[in-house]
């Protein structure tokens, strides 16, 4: 019985917790910022009143257009802001150390 419930445990233990993220975030957007190109920090998101999204001085996370759902990403995003809904945004530092790369989406209803 005590497995069961170690493995039932494990299930359903939050996704940010499987993986090391360096931020978590959730909000409504107050800003998408689009770049054309798409791999210059493509796709850039800033939550209402948030000054860090993962521990660097950086107040916006990004996904680059070689991201592999990239456009589901960014339709999540956009659906988002355009109806305020609370999103949260996991991500990581990026290799460079200065930005937060985004690598897990949630949309949430509204409170």
């Amino acid at each position: 019985m005590k497995k069961l419930i170690i493995l039932i445990l494990a299930l359903i233990t939050p996704i940010s917790s499987a993986y090391g993220w360096d931020g978590a975030k959730t909000g409504t957007i107050s800003m998408i910022d689009v770049e054309t190109t798409g791999s210059n920090y493509g796709l850039r998101v800033q939550l209402n009143g948030e000054t860090s999204m993962c521990g660097t001085s950086a107040s916006w996370a990004y996904v680059n257009v070689d991201a592999g759902n990239y456009d589901a990403t960014a339709s999540a995003f956009m659906l988002a802001y355009s109806t305020g809904k609370t999103v949260s945004i996991y991500s990581n530092i990026d290799s460079g150390g200065t930005y937060c790369k985004i690598g897990y989406v949630v949309l949430r209803p509204s409170p």
